[in-house]
């Protein structure tokens, strides 16, 4: 019974192949599509890129390792083999035991072998997940180059206002539409911001709102 569950169990795993990896969507949206600029877009793309690479030299290497493992386990294998030989020219009761001896740990290196192999197999499957997020990410960078502008570095400082104002400025809206309170860490960051920047100046301007209707209020309250 267990056998035949199995089976489907492998036969339906098959159909469905679910790469162990983000899906395009999740990548386009999430990874790339969250960010509010162009320019930021290709900075997530980088860290991605980076992080993805390392990924993948680490892989290898664990790859490259578990080859070398196989080959020590042949080799463990064959003296093992060549034991067994050894003790059956005696006919005696301890080479007998001995024989014994090696075969079960042969029948136990063939067992690690076989995992090893399977875990190998698992890391190979990793490796070109990670190179088909490779891909999308690299084909997300040129349509960004090509139809809007040019990587530039993490430090350029209009790139770094254009960014932080739109992030912050999609916030204030979004608790402004929701009718969330500005808290006042909120309010520090955006005051950090250079003077000029849009969603500094419709916050001071709410500000500026709020305190006139305080002082309104305090006014009528006396009369």
């Amino acid at each position: 019974m267990s056998t035949d569950i199995l089976l489907k169990v492998d036969e339906i795993l098959e159909k469905a192949n679910m790469p162990d990896r983000h899906t395009f969507f999740q990548i386009e949206k999430f990874i790339i599509g969250k960010e509010p600029t162009a320019q930021a877009q290709l900075w997530a793309i980088i860290r991605e890129l980076q992080s993805r690479k390392e990924s993948v030299y680490q892989l290898n290497k664990d790859l490259k390792d578990c080859e070398d493992n196989l080959e020590l386990i042949d080799i463990k294998i064959e003296r093992l083999d060549l034991s067994i030989k050894k003790q059956s020219k005696n006919n005696d009761e301890e080479s007998l035991l001995n024989i014994k001896e090696f075969e079960i740990n042969i029948r136990k290196l063939e067992r690690e072998k076989e995992s090893l192999i399977l875990s190998a197999q698992k890391v190979n499957k990793k490796v070109n997940n990670i190179i088909e997020e490779i891909d999308f990410l690299l084909k997300g960078y040129e349509k960004i180059t090509s139809n809007y502008e040019n990587l530039k570095q993490v430090d350029d400082e209009q790139s770094q206002k254009d960014m932080w104002n739109e992030k912050l400025l999609e916030e204030f809206n979004l608790r402004i539409i929701l009718q969330r309170p500005l808290d006042p860490e909120f309010v520090k960051t955006v005051l950090c911001l250079n003077d000029d920047a849009p969603v500094k100046i419709q916050l001071i301007s709410l500000i500026e709102n709020i305190q006139k209707k305080i002082i309104s209020n305090k006014h009528l309250e006396k009369k």
